[in-house]
């Protein structure tokens, strides 16, 4: 009978033997290895039992850029993924989008392209051939395993956003358990599950991948519209607000918002702090909309919301930070982190790892 190495018995399995330790021969990239079967030098576990904070998380790789400005890669890009870390980020973002022969790619804001056409109506082919900087999930992952594996310090964490599909490319809503599927397929594929956290706005898109994936971290994220009314919402964005009978609800009223998006709606952050218990999230973000009108309107209460994400048991990330600044001013809620556009100056107010 032949023997398999325990490297083998692993991929067989579809995972790591064993979390590797820095400097252990499966945390190493010799020959002895190949990559892409390897486990991880570095897991979100370790990440997220460290007490660093406020913590620099890549924000659409190396920070937003729809290409206004040259000197900077396109977010969401591989370029823009490896330069956030090279530039030291040790956690880097991107949003995850879905093909219509049901691949994941990488792409922000929407899923649909800046001619509102979706992405879910073309093919990866044909997606590249329209906008051919979008990379593959896989594409990005494996920029992020490369860093994990050759980082001295802890590094290749990576964040994916399940980007929730709109009324406008998924009006039937049956799109959620695919882009789960497609995701968690890239991730296995790159053998990253063990380095990677899931995040989004939608509390159904964690609940399925709690439910296909339990051992990868969740965060769920508020944004303000969230916490107003369909009248207020209507005003805030001069979009119509229609709820909707979701069949995966979490005890929630959903609505669609416009075209555009389509999320529950929370009567109190104590109920948007319950539904992330509820999905198991270990994170909960909160979104600058969010945090600047509830301190300008309430003093105190933004350390307030961080001190009983706290209390329960969660990080708390704030998203975004459009500079140094601004990453400042959520760490003196006490944030554990946010995402950022300018990561070199961020990573000054970030304790050393």
């Amino acid at each position: 009978m032949r023997k398999i190495s325990l490297v083998g018995l692993a991929l067989v399995l579809g995972g790591c033997s064993s979390a590797a330790q820095p400097g252990s021969p499966t945390a190493t990239t010799s020959s002895a290895l190949d990559d892409e079967t390897a486990c991880v030098q570095y897991t979100a576990a370790e990440l997220l039992a460290r007490n660093v904070h406020p913590l620099v998380i890549g924000h659409e790789g190396a920070g937003e850029n729809f290409g206004s400005d040259p000197t900077k890669p396109i977010n969401d890009t591989v370029d823009s993924v490896r330069l956030a870390y090279e530039q030291g980020a040790s956690v880097v973002e991107v949003d995850a989008e879905l093909t219509k022969d049901g691949r994941a790619v990488a792409y922000h804001d929407f899923d649909f392209l800046s001619d509102h056409t979706c992405i879910n109506s073309y093919t990866l082919d044909e997606l590249q051939d329209k906008v051919p900087y979008i990379p593959t999930l896989e594409d990005v992952l494996r920029v992020a395993r490369q860093a994990n594996h050759t980082s001295k310090t802890l590094s290749g964490i990576f964040i994916i956003e399940l980007k929730t599909p709109s009324p406008l490319c998924d009006p039937g809503d049956v799109g959620e358990a695919p882009l789960v599927d497609a995701v968690l397929d890239s991730v296995h594929r790159t053998r990253m599950q063990d380095a990677v956290i899931f995040d989004g706005f939608s509390p159904a898109l964690m609940y399925l991948a709690q439910q296909k994936a339990p051992e990868i971290p969740r965060e769920l994220d508020l944004d303000l519209l969230q916490l107003l009314t369909p009248a207020q919402v209507t005003g805030a964005t001069g979009m119509t607000v229609t709820t909707v009978q979701k069949q995966l609800n979490l005890g929630l009223q959903w609505a669609n918002v416009g075209g555009i998006y389509r999320l529950p709606g929370y009567t109190s952050v104590q109920q948007f702090f319950y539904t992330a218990k509820v999905v198991g999230a270990s994170i909960i973000d909160g979104e600058q909309d969010f945090i600047g009108t509830s301190e300008q309107q309430h003093p105190g209460s933004v350390a307030q919301f961080v001190g009983a994400a706290h209390a329960l048991g969660f990080k708390a990330f704030a998203d975004p930070a459009k500079d140094a600044q601004t990453f400042g001013y959520y760490a003196s809620f006490g944030f554990d982190g946010a995402y950022c556009d300018d990561i070199p100056a961020s990573l000054a107010l970030q304790p050393s790892f």
